[in-house]
């Protein structure tokens, strides 16, 4: 009997948990992501392949690689791109030294699931 209560509790812990198969199921793909610095401010723009529906994006950034902040919240593709599923945003310097800002994207699906895309670092001057 505990047996098989564990064997249901893992099996609705992969199917519901955001990193179990139900969100491997609904796994965006980012087919670009770049960062430009452009006016002060670090560009952030990506493109997805618009198979999965998105509820939001948000853009974190760190200063060291390992502790992100949401700097950024971006709830649709660009409008006036019809023909791509491209995003954007931006986030403002705040180092006055030349040191390396870390930026990833965290996708959330229509029903919570978070995905995480890789890092990316830029050298703003």
């Amino acid at each position: 009997m505990i047996k098989r209560l564990l064997q249901l509790l893992l099996i609705s812990t992969l199917v519901l948990g955001s990193t179990g198969l139900f969100a491997q199921k609904h796994a965006v793909k980012v087919t670009e992501f770049t960062l430009n610095a452009r006016d002060q401010k670090v560009i952030i723009e990506w493109k997805t392949d618009a198979n999965t529906p998105a509820n939001y994006f948000a853009i974190q950034k760190s200063i060291d690689g390992v502790n992100y902040k949401t700097v950024a919240l971006v709830l649709g593709p660009d409008p006036k791109q019809k023909d791509c599923d491209c995003y954007g945003g931006f986030d403002k310097y705040v180092s006055k030294t030349a040191k390396p800002a870390y930026y990833r994207l965290v996708h959330v699906d229509t029903e919570g699931n978070e995905q995480i895309t890789g890092t990316k670092s830029l050298t703003t001057p």
